[in-house]
C-alpha cells in the first residue's frame, strides 16, 4: 500500500530537472544532460534517469528531446517511462530579457496504478527569462514559466516553474528550481530543487537535493546531473 500511495500522488515527479525557460540555442548549437537520481516515496526506494538535448535549427528555433524512466525494483508494476518531442521559438528578444514559447507531443505516463496521466498528448508552455552578469563579471540567470499538458482521457496538467541560476566563482556554480503543479487526475506537488556544480573544461557535473514541500506526502531525492554543450 505505501508504494501505491507514493506513485498515486507524485504525478509531478516526472518533472525532475524539467528544462523550461525561454533560451534557444544558435544555429548548430546543443545542449545534453544526463541524469540519475535516487528518491524516496514514503519509504518506498526508487530509481529514476532521464536524458535531455536541445538543437538550434536557427537563432530563433531550437528542437528539445527528452527521454524519462523511474522504476521501484520492490514494486515493478509502477515502473513508468515518458518521452517529450518539442520545438521552442524566440518570441521576443530585449537586452538582457528574452520572451519564448514551445510545444510538442509527450507520451507516457505521469504515474501508474490508479491516477495520473498517461498515453500520447500536447504540451504547450511560455516564458520569460532574464540573464546577465554581475559587478564580478559571474553569470546569472532567472526564468519562470507555464505550461499545459493534455493526455488521452481528458487528463490535463497545469505547471508552474521559477528557477535560477549563478556562477559562485569561475568553476563552482549553483542552481534553484521550485515546480508547482495541479491535474484533473493527479495530486497537486510542490517540488524545490538545489543543485551545485563544477564547471569542468568539456562537461559541467552538479549535486542536488529535490524535495516536496506540498505536506501531502514526502518525497526527497539525491541527484547527479552531467551537462556537455556547444
Amino acid at each position: 500500500m505505501r508504494g501505491l500511495i507514493a506513485q498515486i500522488i507524485t504525478a509531478g515527479s516526472l518533472a525532475g530537472a524539467a528544462e523550461a525557460a525561454p533560451w534557444v540555442r544558435d544555429e548548430g548549437g546543443w545542449y545534453a544532460r544526463a541524469l540519475v537520481a535516487r528518491d524516496t516515496l514514503d519509504g518506498a526506494e526508487g530509481w529514476r534517469g532521464d536524458a535531455y538535448g536541445e538543437y538550434g535549427l536557427s537563432d530563433s528555433l531550437t528542437v528539445t528531446a527528452k527521454v524519462e524512466s523511474v522504476t521501484y525494483p520492490d514494486y515493478e508494476v509502477f515502473d513508468r517511462d515518458a518521452y517529450r518531442l518539442t520545438l521552442r521559438r524566440k518570441l521576443l528578444d530585449h537586452g538582457k530579457w528574452t520572451l519564448g514559447a514551445e510545444a510538442g507531443a509527450v507520451y507516457g505516463t505521469t504515474a501508474t496504478g490508479f491516477a495520473g496521466c498517461r498515453g500520447f498528448g500536447f504540451e504547450a508552455r511560455g516564458g520569460l527569462g532574464y540573464s546577465s552578469q554581475n559587478d564580478e563579471g559571474r553569470s546569472f540567470y532567472a526564468f519562470a514559466d507555464a505550461a499545459q499538458i493534455w493526455q488521452e482521457d481528458g487528463c490535463q496538467r497545469t505547471r508552474a516553474e521559477l528557477g535560477y541560476g549563478s556562477d559562485l566563482t569561475e568553476r563552482v556554480f549553483l542552481t534553484q528550481q521550485l515546480w508547482v503543479e495541479q491535474g484533473n487526475q493527479s495530486a497537486d506537488s510542490v517540488k524545490l530543487e538545489n543543485q551545485v556544480g563544477v564547471h569542468f573544461d568539456k562537461v559541467d557535473v552538479s549535486l542536488g537535493y529535490r524535495e516536496e514541500l506540498g505536506g501531502q506526502f514526502e518525497e526527497t531525492a539525491v541527484l547527479v546531473a552531467v551537462v556537455a554543450r556547444r
